[in-house]
């Protein structure tokens, strides 16, 4: 299958990457190019419709994850017109290019930050009430509603995974303590979750929570694993 990452130089592609490049065929679009220099590259811009054009030829399938970066680096979690244009202008962009393109399978990196807070003696779910605290987690809330129009309207397979604080998997490990749930998810369980939602049969759209909470206790992933057939693997050492 081939796949084009959007936003594939930024935190999370550089995560995933090396766990997707074996079992797919990836192109980055993407401002920056990407640390693999053997990776099929297209420079541009979600924002830059004729670059998504490009970047769309010949692919099969599409995975947003796109987050605004500061010219240093960081990330403009706050900066409201670059979360309004990345997570929703840009994705909408990009999925109305993907249909013209004759591509009906989309994923995209949303987060558990779309929740602002969540009652301790209740798991977060999809299910729970979104009540995002800052622009970035309410802009992927919103972003959601995107997908659940081009799965309504335009007939795609979307699914927007909930991530969790994705992290390296040495990151993982030394989050781990004993007794206490590790809600953080490993880089090889984040790769996992977009693999199998760009090939489990599905339609319409999904909204699934990612973490690496195995119990349950913190985030309940058991939609995951009923669509998709995923749960994390990585376990503490």
């Amino acid at each position: 299958m081939k796949v084009l990452l959007v936003g594939g130089s930024g935190y999370v592609g550089n995560l995933v990457i090396p766990h997707l490049k074996s079992a797919f065929k990836l192109r980055i679009l993407d401002p920056a190019p990407p640390k693999d220099a053997s990776l099929d590259y297209v420079s541009g811009s979600a924002l830059d419709p004729a670059a998504i054009r490009r970047a769309l030829e010949g692919m099969d399938a599409v995975v947003y994850m796109v987050i605004g970066r500061n010219p240093d680096g960081s990330y403009a979690m706050s900066d409201i017109a670059l979360n309004y244009d990345l997570n929703l202008k840009g994705l909408h962009q990009v999925l109305h290019a993907a249909i013209e393109a004759g591509i009906t399978r989309a994923v995209t990196t949303s987060t558990m930050s779309v929740h602002g807070r969540w009652p301790k003696e209740v798991a977060a779910s999809e299910d729970t009430p979104c009540d995002a605290r800052d622009v970035y987690g309410f802009t992927k809330g919103l972003a959601e509603q995107v997908c659940g129009y081009f799965a309504r309207v335009r007939g795609m397979a979307v699914v927007a995974l909930r991530l969790n604080m994705p992290v390296p998997l040495d990151e993982w490990h030394k989050a781990c303590r004993p007794g206490r749930p590790n809600s953080y998810t490993a880089a090889p369980d984040v790769a996992s979750a977009i693999a199998l939602s760009l090939t489990v049969p599905l339609s319409g759209l999904h909204i699934l929570s990612i973490a690496g909470d195995h119990e349950g206790k913190l985030i309940n992933c058991a939609r995951a694993k009923q669509v998709l057939g995923w749960e994390p693997k990585e376990r503490e050492k």
